[in-house]
Order: C-alpha cells, then sequence, then structure tokens
C-alpha cells in the first residue's frame, strides 16, 4: 500500500502543475486581447506599454501571496501619508501624484475589503476604518485631478459587499456615495457626457475581453476564496464596471480616456487573476 499511494502523490501535483499552466496561458491570452483593444491604434510607445504590462502581470504572478497580502498596511498608511502631503503641500500634485494616488486608492482598498471579515463585535470599528480609507482615498483623488475614479471604485465595492453577504458596511459606503456626489457636482467635477471613438468591434472586443476576465476570476474565487483570488474579483469587477459606464453612459472612465495610466491598476490585476489557488497554506 505504500508503495501505491507513493506512486499516486506525483500524479496530483502533476495533474495540479498542469492545470495551473492551462490557466495561466489561457487568463495570459484573454489578458494580451483586453489591453489590445484597451490601446487601440497600436503604434511603437503603445506596443511597448503593453509589453511592459504583460511582463508585469507575469511577474505579480510569481509573487507568493504573503507578500502580496502584507502590503495591506503599507499601502493604507502610504495612502493616509499621501492625503497629508497634499494637504500641507498642494504644489506636489503633479504626474508622479496622479499615478500614487490611482494605485494607493484602489489597491488599499481592494486589499482592505478582500481580507477583512465582518466580526459581531463591534462592528463600527470596521465601519470607521472603512469610512476614512475611502476619505483619504477621495481626498488623494480630486486633489490630483482624477475624480473619475471615485464613482465606479465606489460601486464596485458595494457590489462586492453585497456578494459577499457583508452588509452591515453597506450603509456607511451608501451614504459616503450620497456625500460623495455632491461634493462632485459643487466642485463642477461631473464625468458624464464624454464621447468616445471607439468603433463597433473594438467595443464589443473590449466589453467581451474584460468580462471574459471577470468569469475567469469568479470561477477562481467560488472554487478557492484565498485572498488573492478575491483581489482579482474585485478588480476584474471595477473593470467591467469602469467599461460599462464608459461605453454604455459616456461616463470619463479611466480605462478608456487614460489607457496608459490605468496599467497601473490592470497589469498587477492579471497577475493576481493569473495566480492559482492554494493560498491559505
Amino acid at each position: 500500500m505504500s508503495i501505491r499511494t507513493g506512486a499516486k502523490r506525483p500524479r496530483r501535483a502533476s495533474s495540479s502543475s498542469g492545470e495551473g499552466g492551462l490557466r495561466k496561458t489561457f487568463v495570459l491570452a484573454a489578458s494580451s486581447l483586453f489591453l489590445y483593444a484597451l490601446f487601440r491604434d497600436m503604434n511603437l510607445a503603445k506596443t511597448l506599454l503593453l509589453v511592459a504590462g504583460l511582463i508585469g502581470a507575469f511577474a505579480v504572478s510569481r509573487v507568493p501571496t504573503r507578500a502580496i497580502l502584507g502590503m495591506k498596511y503599507p499601502l493604507i498608511c502610504l495612502s493616509f501619508g499621501l492625503s497629508a502631503g497634499l494637504f500641507f503641500y498642494p504644489s506636489i500634485r503633479g504626474y508622479a501624484a496622479q499615478l500614487a494616488s490611482l494605485f494607493l486608492s484602489f489597491y488599499s482598498i481592494a486589499l482592505y475589503l478582500a481580507t477583512d471579515e465582518e466580526k459581531a463585535k463591534k462592528p463600527y470599528k470596521q465601519m470607521i476604518a472603512l469610512a476614512l480609507l475611502f476619505i483619504s482615498s477621495s481626498y488623494n483623488l480630486i486633489m490630483t485631478s482624477r475624480p473619475e475614479v471615485i464613482l465606479p471604485l465606489t460601486i464596485t465595492s458595494i457590489l462586492f459587499l453585497f456578494i459577499l453577504n457583508r452588509t452591515k458596511s453597506l450603509p456607511v459606503l451608501g451614504a459616503y456615495t450620497l456625500v460623495i456626489l455632491v461634493i462632485l457636482y459643487a466642485r463642477h467635477c461631473t464625468g458624464f457626457g464624454y464621447s468616445l471613438r471607439v468603433s463597433g468591434v473594438e467595443r464589443y472586443l473590449l466589453l467581451g475581453a474584460a468580462f471574459l476576465l471577470l468569469f475567469i476570476s469568479f470561477v477562481g474565487f467560488v472554487k478557492d476564496s484565498g485572498p488573492t483570488r478575491v483581489v482579482a474579483f474585485f478588480g476584474s469587477l471595477y473593470l467591467s464596471i469602469d467599461l460599462l459606464m464608459s461605453v454604455g453612459f459616456s461616463f470619463r472612465g479611466i480605462l478608456m480616456h487614460q489607457p496608459s495610466m490605468a496599467l497601473l491598476i490592470v497589469s498587477p490585476l492579471l497577475g493576481l487573476t493569473m495566480k492559482g489557488g492554494g493560498e491559505r497554506t
């Protein structure tokens, strides 16, 4: 019996590694299609950005899960630190600050929501922490002239918490959404009414690739609800919502109007989608 059981273990490992390799290949193909449709009108500079994005995604897929989850609190602290810096030194608002606010806002919220769980005792502490994180992120995005990220990110967070049946924080996010809409309206930061020069083929190709990535991340999330799978599902949901708002409602989303800047979100997200299971071990 010991010889037989010893012979079976390599087969399971081989089967698992083969499944992981097939998954990475399939996600890489869908990612290439998505990035190609996102950049459109390819030239040398866009081709180099696309290649850099795919290389970055593959690099992220090789990073240990523990290291990715360990970035949660550093990113949150950096987001708060950027808010303080923008408040005391408004002159630092530039392209570098825009990139930092975009990356920190998205991934600090994504990692927080993916790793935090509702607790029966003292849920108000989690609500306060979530509200402070959203306030800091919104302040950074508004101060760096990227307010169009706030609305899709908030809608994604509400849908994400609803899908995970974590409804205690929904009233906080609902109230936050109303407040931020009033602030954006008062500052004349309307994001609707922007037309897109996208052909029908490119539009359906982009939406199809985005929802294919959403389907892949959702299947992975259902099979293994490890933290990185949850982050990948959150990010894919955000991509789909941003694209739907841009294509269907003429919203100035970050993906369609600033694809090179959006690569900061898309590239690590594709790498997380490529990662296999077994995260809890």
